[in-house]
């Protein structure tokens, strides 16, 4: 691995911690059932389950760009999220808001594309390393029983 690839890994997994904080708060505040976030899905016309779903992926995929070998899913699970919050706020007119959410959707997609070489490989396929070595992950399956 070069160092410039290192040194792109420490900036993302910088900017995934910087993220993972933001969106473990701004997950969590979507469960108050009182809170700015219940009042707003409602004015949008969402129900509360989706309230409630993108408060669980936000507070979880959070905590998941911490793990590098996760980090890739993480991160394009927001990034799902984020383009629903795109679309929202680009319907409500909110304008400084859909630039915001440009930067962290940005932002998440370039995680995922950094971290993507460190995803755990299903049993039985072959994963790249980072360096560009091949591996096999463990099998399930016993050598010579199927």
């Amino acid at each position: 691995m070069t160092t410039f690839k290192k040194v792109r890994l420490v900036a993302a997994w910088c900017l995934g911690a910087y993220l993972a904080r933001m969106y473990v708060r701004m997950g969590w505040v979507k469960f108050d059932p009182g809170g700015f976030w219940t009042a707003a899905f409602e004015r949008w016309g969402y129900p509360v389950g989706l309230r409630w779903a993108v408060g669980a992926i936000e507070v979880g995929g959070g905590i998941l760009l911490l793990v590098p070998w996760v980090a890739s899913y993480a991160a394009l699970a927001l990034a799902a999220v984020m383009v629903g919050a795109w679309v929202t706020r680009v319907g409500d007119g909110r304008f400084v808001d859909v630039a915001w959410i440009t930067a962290f959707l940005a932002a998440l997609l370039w995680i995922a594309y950094e971290w993507w070489g460190f995803r755990r490989p299903r049993p039985g396929r072959r994963a790249t390393r980072p360096g560009g070595k091949s591996r096999t992950a463990p099998s399930a399956v016993q050598e010579g029983g199927g």
